[in-house]
């Protein structure tokens, strides 16, 4: 309905503006202006109603868009020619002028129609392409694209489907990765509590057996149990920080701290372990350092994961150390602290500065370990870098194989 009324009115409007270039441009008489309103007026509403009804009779015949935009151009054509013939008529021109205008609209009339055909077969093309790849995407094809260039709408509508098509890739790609992701972390943490388990059980087994009746015997058992019960402990309390991490539900208490303060008091805790290995702690602060903005349990258990990990991997005689500095602001940012942890070990091996971070990564240097042992499950510097990045600072090591290891974290500073 909209449509018709639109084109009334642009009929109506068409019609006044001939009368007028007719009347004060042209000069005609007014019973010509008569003749010319009744003439413009009939060929008009003809036209009108001649071209909608050509125009619904082959939209419900459900043909293909090429045959549809090519019938109403021809539809369109032949009622204006019909409007040009019947003024040509009442304007009494002679047979030869005629049929000399009758030559002439033919003439122009072919052109309009293979011009027409031409400009619909491209449209028609372009969708098809539209189509091909639409269908494409669907039969799992996530790397089809249209591909279209121009400014008109069939090449917006296609860049549109491409942006969409890049969006759905890049979804299902992630849900792939994070299905990937699930399926290791369940493998890990399965294995991770599976050998505690069986060592707690086959233990229990051997005292409740009476296989183990020495007193001393058994309480080094039982030794042994709680220190397995222990390890499950932690693991499961890393496992539900990183999950508190990872969905944004991690809480901090943020309050001006001394960074150097901490860092004494963290390393104070590993004067004995490292003794009894044989390394030594150093510990360097810039004395003019600032409070940092932290939650200072946080941060306590971020330099934690890193001292460990550090004396893991330090050989008896090696040196583990921190140290706390201030960098200079970089292109009027806010100035932020920066540590670093560094180890006398084996190092880290080529390509595994970044993968150091993954969740359960076992690295290549754990067989080179000082005390011979196994990695631990591997989630230690996972959550010290999420617990970092959560105070809005950065986590990075230093690839130096066979030179140690070097682990740099900032923090913002509270001033």
């Amino acid at each position: 309905m909209r449509l018709v009324l639109g084109f009334a009115g642009a009929l109506a409007v068409a019609t006044a503006a001939g009368l007028a270039f007719a009347a004060y441009v042209m000069g005609a008489p007014a019973e010509d202006v008569r003749q010319l309103a009744l003439i413009l007026a009939a060929g008009g509403a003809t036209s009108l109603l001649a071209g909608g009804a050509v125009v619904r009779f082959l939209s419900a015949r459900r043909i293909g868009l090429h045959l549809l935009l090519a019938g109403i151009h021809g539809a369109v054509l032949a009622v204006t020619l019909l409007n040009v013939l019947a003024a040509a008529l009442l304007m009494f021109l002679s047979t030869h002028d005629l049929l000399l205008l009758l030559l002439v609209l033919g003439f122009a009339t072919v052109l309009s129609l293979l011009f027409g055909y031409a400009v619909s077969g491209a449209l028609v093309a372009d969708l098809g392409r539209l189509g091909v790849a639409a269908r494409r995407l669907a039969a799992g094809d996530l790397g089809t694209r249209a591909g279209l260039t121009g400014k008109g709408e069939v090449a917006q509508l296609a860049r549109a489907f491409d942006q969409m098509a890049a969006q759905l890739q890049a979804g299902i790609e992630r849900e792939r990765a994070h299905e990937l992701a699930r399926r290791e972390m369940v493998a890990s943490v399965s294995h991770d509590l599976r050998t505690p388990l069986t060592t707690v059980r086959a233990m229990v087994e051997a005292v409740t057996d009476g296989v183990v009746g020495e007193p001393a015997e058994v309480r080094r058992y039982l030794g042994l149990i709680r220190g397995e019960v222990t390890h499950l402990s932690r693991l499961i309390d890393d496992l539900f920080e990183l999950s508190q991490i990872e969905s944004g539900a991690l809480r901090l208490e943020l309050a001006p701290a001394p960074l150097s303060e901490l860092v004494a008091q963290t390393l104070e805790a590993y004067e004995a372990p490292a003794r009894e290995r044989g390394v030594t702690l150093a510990h360097e602060a810039d004395a003019a350092l600032p409070p940092v903005h932290v939650d200072a349990e946080r941060l306590m258990r971020v330099l934690r994961n890193l001292i460990d990990n550090a004396l893991r991997y330090t050989p008896s005689g090696g040196t583990v150390a921190v140290e706390a500095r201030a960098d200079p602001p970089e292109g009027g940012a806010r100035r932020h602290a920066h540590v670093t942890v560094s180890d006398t070990g084996p190092g880290l091996p080529e390509g595994e500065s970044e993968r150091v971070f993954e969740r359960f990564f076992r690295s290549a240097r754990s067989r080179t370990r000082a005390d011979g042992g196994s990695s631990g499950a591997g989630l230690g510097l996972t959550i010290a870098r999420g617990l970092v990045q959560a105070h809005g600072g950065r986590m990075w090591a230093e690839q130096t194989p066979g030179a140690g290891a070097r682990f740099h974290f900032t923090l913002p500073l509270a001033v």
